[in-house]
């Protein structure tokens, strides 16, 4: 896409809670216009006259890919494209792109804070202090959810690719 192109971010406050340097992609557009949401209804209007669309989570249909011929590219800012109707996108020339490796270290820390949850019972113990069960136990602690001690346990990962390795790297 040239500096030329207009686009249209048209789920803005999806992604972006005031803590994105949007100046590179601000830079990359002649003309980038920001919609904080934008409904269904909405979807084909906004999109008028622009070569590029941006979307996190908005749906972009058969319907909508026919209403903007000037449409030439998509931009998915997660990692699914189940939000496109990519055979409508193909059909009228449109290359969709989603972001790869999107958040891969934060998902390999978040699968690690998930084991670490179910080992100490977390959850549970959660629900018993905010029940007042902790202010009611005769021992002043609550002993109700045998924890899992990882100490001397193996991590096996099963998979592959970037997500994967990731999470090997962080066990390490």
């Amino acid at each position: 896409m040239s500096n030329s192109a207009r686009a249209v971010f048209l789920d803005h406050a999806s992604l972006d809670l005031g803590d994105l340097n949007l100046l590179p992609l601000q830079q990359a557009f002649a003309t980038l216009t920001l919609h904080p949401q934008t409904a269904p209804e909405q979807v084909a209007e906004r999109l008028q006259g622009a070569q590029v669309a941006i979307s996190n989570k908005v749906p972009l249909s058969a319907a909508t890919f026919a209403a903007c011929p000037e449409l030439k590219l998509v931009l998915v800012t997660a990692t699914g494209t189940n939000n496109i109707d990519l055979a409508a996108a193909r059909a009228h020339g449109v290359m969709v792109s989603n972001c790869q490796g999107y958040g891969t270290p934060s998902v390999a820390q978040h699968c690690l804070m998930l084991l670490l949850a179910l080992a100490t019972r977390l959850p549970d113990y959660q629900r018993d202090v905010a029940a007042g069960r902790w202010q009611q136990a005769s021992q002043f602690c609550l002993l109700d959810h045998p924890i899992v001690e990882l100490e001397g346990k193996t991590l096996g990962l099963l998979g592959h690719g970037e997500l994967g390795g990731a999470v090997a790297r962080l066990a390490e």
